[in-house]
């Protein structure tokens, strides 16, 4: 009778956790927080509001001081909102943001190595926050971007930095992964090898990208999804093939992310 229930049990929270799978990467809705930039005023992000599939990935553009960056550290808990409700990977934040944090992933100037640990030992260290960190896997994919696993937290680039928060990130199977300005330290090659790499991931459904960058390049190759913020709104999100059937020019020639962007910051600031 006892095993039973046992058996009764692991069922259970099976179903429970098929429910949890079933539900998008990140759901927002009406987010707000205001700060004061001394010389600067106050700066807002106003009523953000957006639904992320799994499996899918959602581009982020906006010049300098949109808010992009601040919108991730939102995300990722490490600067609270004032307004509005976050569900991540199935948890809402507001009950049960220690479970929400451990499935996300983040690469960005808020991740920090022990400087003073290997990277294998950063890992080690690190990786017991993630119940579900892959040491193995963690190993493999430095040597993958060629990044040396007994280096130390401090003699790495910029480059080497981006890497190996990938690496790390990836190792312990987040189901949102926020990734800030991630291409910029790194060569062409290692460019195409990042891309390709979290394509892959994306191919399995389990996890949700969202990419927050100015080489709007990356996007065309990758993205899902484009969203754009201008002073900490977002003036659209929309898929990228319906973004880009109205990319037009008054010339009749199709413009790219990039001049879309310079276009529509030029348009907001009017």
């Amino acid at each position: 009778m006892q095993e039973q229930v046992r058996t009764d049990d692991r069922m259970e929270l099976s179903e429970k956790e098929r429910e949890r799978l079933a539900r998008p990467a990140i759901r927002v809705q009406g987010l707000e927080k205001s700060f004061f930039h001394f010389g600067e005023g106050k700066f807002t992000i106003k009523d953000i509001s957006f639904t992320l599939e799994r499996g899918y990935m959602l581009g982020l553009i906006g010049r300098n001081g949109a808010g992009k960056s601040t919108l991730l550290r939102i995300l990722l808990q490490s600067v609270p909102r004032k307004k509005g409700s976050m569900e991540i990977a199935g948890y809402d934040v507001t009950t049960h943001a220690t479970e929400a944090k451990k499935f996300v992933g983040y690469v960005g100037e808020d991740f920090h190595f022990l400087p003073k640990e290997t990277l294998r030992e950063n890992g080690r260290v690190l990786g017991a926050f993630y119940p579900e960190f892959d040491e193995e896997r963690y190993l493999n994919l430095l040597s993958r971007f060629e990044v040396g696993a007994e280096k130390l937290g401090s003699q790495l680039s910029k480059g080497e930095t981006t890497k190996a928060q990938l690496a790390f990130a990836l190792s312990h199977k987040p189901e949102l992964l926020l990734l800030d300005e991630p291409t910029g330290g790194l060569d062409p090659v290692m460019r195409r090898e990042f891309l390709y790499v979290l394509q892959s991931e994306l191919a399995e459904e389990r996890m949700g990208i969202i990419f927050s960058t100015h080489i709007t390049e990356d996007l065309d190759k990758v993205a899902d999804y484009i969203a754009m913020m201008e002073k900490g709104r977002l003036l659209f999100y929309e898929s990228k093939e319906e973004l880009l059937e109205r990319l037009t020019g008054e010339n009749g020639e199709r413009l790219s992310l990039k001049q879309l962007m310079v276009r529509l910051c030029k348009e907001g600031g009017k």
